[in-house]
């Protein structure tokens, strides 16, 4: 394995700012750039993803995670209220530029309700001049909407985080993949959506089912969006934890299998050089 970029990467240090949602967990507890896995020493580059702290200080942790010793970091994903009112979000995103490698901003959808969506199109509409992506974070019930949601900000390059949370233990065939694999396919018809191809051991509970059925959903997502358009991640260390959990070689050889080795040098860093950093000929 070679030259791998981990899109998806979660970095804290609760001594410094507060993550409620880790309070009485086994994460609760500093976890910084030396622990990430790095898949045997094969990851090359790594882009952090804001780890939902108190919103206030999401720039403050931006701020952080680029004054980190942190080699391989190649970019980060910030955190950014984008239901707040425009002056705000201006306010936010101005800020966030002058962090050095932000790449993107994301503000987590995964908790809401599915009628609050459509509040977030102003919001994700000054990303694309500033040539910040927006990663988006739902559970797969929740895909439907997010689809309606983009249609009204076509411009705005979208990464979709974990294959969309598919339920991976049900399989494909279920009710609720085929729901899943009806989306992403509506999600792959915009050009400008990318779908990062991470988070499924977080999913599961059930290693039997999640070999079962994990090749599956990968298989469908590159098929529908193309390995142009989708990206390596782990989701470290929630990933490694949760669920069935495992290291990140595993899930590199998995994904490798899955998507052959023509297509593997664009999933493996290729499309996240492109995507997130702007490198046109990545390959």
């Amino acid at each position: 394995m070679t030259g791998l970029i981990d899109t998806h990467v979660h970095v804290r240090d609760p001594r410094m700012r507060t993550y409620a949602w880790l309070a009485g967990t086994p994460l609760d507890r500093p976890m910084l750039p030396p622990e990430v896995d790095r898949a045997d020493g094969a990851t090359t580059g790594r882009i952090f993803v804001q780890a939902d702290a108190a919103a206030a200080g999401a720039v403050a942790e931006a701020r952080w995670v680029a004054d980190c010793a942190w080699p391989d970091l190649v970019g980060i994903v910030a955190e950014a209220d984008l239901t707040a009112r425009p002056d705000e979000i201006e306010t936010q995103l101005s800020s966030l530029i002058q962090i050095p490698r932000v790449v993107g901003v994301r503000h987590l959808l995964q908790d809401l309700p599915t009628e609050q969506l459509p509040r977030f199109a102003p919001g994700l509409g000054p990303l694309a001049s500033r040539h910040l992506r927006f990663d988006a974070c739902v559970r797969h019930g929740q895909l439907p909407a997010l689809v309606s949601l983009l249609e009204r900000v076509p411009e705005v390059t979208v990464v979709l985080d974990h294959l969309g949370t598919p339920p991976v233990d049900a399989g494909i065939a279920s009710p609720a993949g085929r729901r899943w694999a009806a989306a992403i396919t509506a999600l792959a018809e915009r050009p400008s959506t990318v779908v990062k191809v991470s988070g499924l051991t977080a999913e599961s509970a059930d290693r039997e089912a999640f070999d079962r059925h994990a090749d599956d959903f990968i298989a469908h997502a590159v098929d529908a969006v193309g390995a142009d358009r989708c990206v390596l991640g782990r989701d470290w260390p929630v990933s490694a934890r949760s669920g069935v959990g495992g290291r990140f070689a595993i899930w590199v050889d998995r994904v490798r299998r899955v998507v052959g080795e023509g297509a593997w040098p664009l999933v493996a860093a290729a499309t996240a050089r492109r995507v997130y950093l702007g490198e046109e000929d990545a390959r």
